[in-house]
């Protein structure tokens, strides 16, 4: 199963619909779940492990989660089911795990890493929830005998469209759209987009008329 979530009545509303657009014309079958807004953008990321616990309860099987402002250009499961780990996860070249693309199977340790996320992030809630995870998986890895086996990801299961030092690949499994930019951008800025959220909005629109056909469904960019 796939699975993602989206606040209620925000831009990650809209763009659910270009992510299941997506997953559907592969076949792939995926849980989105909505919740209501904390006010805050880091507060809604934080909610990610609470909300993949009990999906994980939920669904038996391997658990993909991806960021709802994704969206799939290839079945990710014959490389996924083949890898033998608790969680895998994306490492950036600088060494800093993301958290939009995780690989959750269907394991006691996987279960227990995710509480232990769950926690730490209701905890410390103005906490990123990646750089919590990094430091769970860090932590766990440097004790003598670590209960969390990882596998890291090909960067092609966690494409940034536009980041400029992405490492090489030969096709791009899962690509993401960076909707936290109309997020900032809203709160930054008035008037004219700043490159970035133009950048974005174009990619989205450009995927849309291939997801939808000439006159695509709109999702956010193109209400923008």
């Amino acid at each position: 199963m796939i699975a993602a979530f989206f606040t209620r009545d925000s831009v990650y509303e809209a763009e659910k619909n270009r992510f299941l657009r997506s997953a559907e014309l592969l076949g792939l079958p995926a849980d989105v779940v909505p919740i209501e807004s904390t006010g805050s953008w880091v507060r809604n990321a934080a909610m990610k492990p609470r909300v993949l616990a009990a999906l994980r309860g939920k669904h038996r099987g391997p658990l993909l989660y991806v960021d709802v402002d994704a969206v799939f250009h290839r079945n990710p499961w014959p490389e996924l089911l083949s890898l033998d780990c608790d969680i895998a996860a994306y490492y950036e070249p600088e060494g800093h795990l993301l958290s939009g693309t995780l690989l959750i199977n269907d394991t006691a340790a996987a279960a227990a890493l995710l509480e232990a996320w769950a926690r730490a992030c209701a905890a410390d809630p103005e906490a990123w929830d990646q750089v919590v995870l990094e430091r769970l998986i860090a932590e766990d890895a440097a004790r003598a005998q670590p209960r969390y086996r990882l596998c890291r990801l090909p960067v092609a299961f966690c494409w940034i469209f536009d980041k400029t030092n992405n490492e090489s690949c030969d096709a791009v499994h899962i690509e993401h759209l960076q909707a936290s930019r109309e997020v900032r951008q809203r709160k930054r800025v008035f008037g004219r987009p700043g490159k970035a959220v133009r950048r974005r909005r174009e990619r989205a629109v450009a995927i849309e008329q291939v997801l939808f056909g000439p006159e695509p469904e709109r999702g956010a960019a193109a209400r923008q």
